[in-house]
């Protein structure tokens, strides 16, 4: 890879990284409310799906992973507010595993992953695999957060069952009524939005040469 090659990458993951950024945090303000439980619906994770499409996996793994630390420093998570709001659990251990925990399945894992999308060769040339790869990536970002529900936050699920007199498991809670709506709405704007830049061949800029 040639050095002019390399800073074009550089400058890409860093423009994108940083309109993910934006984006996350703009859409956070304006949908906050609409999910009652929490969560808020965004494309930010498209920018993260653009760049492994275009310079594959390990570009896209490691943007997706810078992503997870401006998440992290962006909402608060290193405050001490925040970790004091982190629950005890005996199942863990300690409270320091516990917000181990929470970084890896709610941030580091989750947003890395969205460069998983890279796995797909021909998602800038070819429609299927373009939605497969946002698919995927989400998918397991989804799963990740549901995990987290259930192993760290479950206390969430016994508050929802007092204040509306129901009996769902961790597990409903976390993953159908907590992660599903948010995370659904955020990949179906992610697939409209990228459908719309797919057709008009705008990923492809300055990636003639490929």
């Amino acid at each position: 890879m040639k050095d002019r090659e390399k800073i074009v990458i550089i400058v890409e993951v860093a423009i994108l990284v940083g309109i993910a950024t934006v984006l996350d945090v703009v859409f956070g303000i304006l949908s906050k409310g609409i999910f009652p439980w929490g969560g808020s619906i965004s494309p930010a994770m498209l920018p993260i799906f653009i760049i492994a499409y275009r310079r594959g996996l390990k570009t896209g793994l490691f943007s997706g992973f810078i992503f997870a630390i401006l998440q992290l420093m962006t909402t608060g998570m290193f405050s001490a507010s925040v970790i004091a709001a982190i629950p005890e659990s005996t199942f863990f251990g300690p409270k320091w595993v516990n917000i181990i925990l929470v970084y890896l399945l709610d941030y580091i894992i989750p947003f890395t992953l969205l460069g998983l999308a890279g796995i797909f060769k021909n998602g800038l040339k070819e429609l299927k695999p373009f939605f497969l790869g946002m698919i995927l990536a989400s998918s397991i970002r989804y799963v990740m957060h549901g995990l987290s529900g259930v192993m760290i936050w479950s206390g969430y699920a016994e508050w929802f069952n007092e204040e509306f007199n129901m009996n769902v498991s961790p597990f409903v809670y976390s993953f159908i009524i907590y992660n599903l709506p948010y995370m659904l709405a955020s990949l179906i704007l992610c697939l409209f939005a990228g459908y719309v830049l797919f057709k008009r061949k705008l990923l492809l800029v300055n990636l003639e040469e490929n």
